[in-house]
């Protein structure tokens, strides 16, 4: 057996394999792909998110002729307990999924070309923007990954090709969460503010809709340090509330809560 150490890595981020009749995955269930027409093509995240977790996703390709872009947003729909029972996810996120409760709940927002942007400078236990990085109770990433690749990235809309869109909850209250959405590296305006997060695990639901016709999971969290990995563990088991009752140096509850 080797004694060498082995790095501490994520799990990669994927899209469910139960999804629309017309989505096709691709590249290890990373890729999107609507094979024809314009609707028929919702997926979910492979897994649910934990409060402040982002799921980003990038549009590779679109389609001219049909109207209407990408929808996209949290569910409490249950994948696997939709595949098991044999039901067929519906045409469209809007306004069959929002609508139509009797699965579970969903909050979906299409995506326009034109989007309200605010000025977040967040600091929960789950979510914090700081400078060059982000740090989130899943792991710390760079603000960077958060905005297009393309080289024109001061010129792109949310709905072209090479946009960055990504979809997270924070807890606002007792079992209240607010979806956000970052677009480009921006908050835009919060949109749901009254997601029961506890009543059932929360997975991001996408759209592959109308002019948008790929799209591709861009991996956040990509490797672990042990002292992050110690941290979300730590914080797994307790509530942040409870962090600085612990017999730590100051400087640790400090990390523990993000703060450093």
């Amino acid at each position: 057996m080797s004694s060498e150490k082995q790095p501490c890595t994520y799990q990669q981020t994927r899209f469910h394999r139960f999804h629309g009749y017309n989505l096709s995955l691709h590249d290890q269930d990373t890729v999107a792909h609507r094979e024809m027409s314009f609707a028929n093509a919702i997926v979910f995240s492979e897994r649910s998110l934990s409060p402040g977790e982002v799921f980003l996703i990038e549009i590779e390709s679109s389609e001219n002729g049909w109207s209407g872009h990408i929808r996209l947003g949290l569910t409490q729909l249950d994948p696997d307990a939709l595949q098991r029972s044999g039901h067929l996810l519906p045409q469209c996120a809007i306004p069959d999924m929002v609508s139509n409760k009797t699965m579970g709940e969903s909050w979906i927002c299409a995506l326009t070309k034109h989007q309200a942007w605010y000025d977040a400078n967040y600091l929960t236990n789950y979510f914090r923007l700081d400078g060059n990085h982000v740090f989130t109770s899943r792991g710390t990433f760079p603000t960077s990954i958060l905005k297009s690749s393309r080289d024109d990235k001061m010129d792109i809309l949310p709905t072209d090709v090479g946009s960055r869109v990504g979809v997270l909850y924070l807890p606002c209250g007792q079992n209240m969460a607010v979806m956000h959405f970052i677009i480009n590296g921006e908050f835009v305006v919060p949109l749901s503010r009254t997601i029961p997060y506890n009543d059932g695990p929360i997975r991001a639901v996408i759209d592959v809709y109308g002019a948008t016709k790929r799209v591709r999971v861009i991996q956040v969290y990509n490797v672990n340090s042990l002292q992050s990995a110690c941290r979300e563990t730590i914080l797994k088991n307790i509530e942040a509330a409870s962090v600085s009752k612990l017999p730590l140096p100051n400087a640790l509850k400090e990390y523990l809560l993000y703060k450093t």
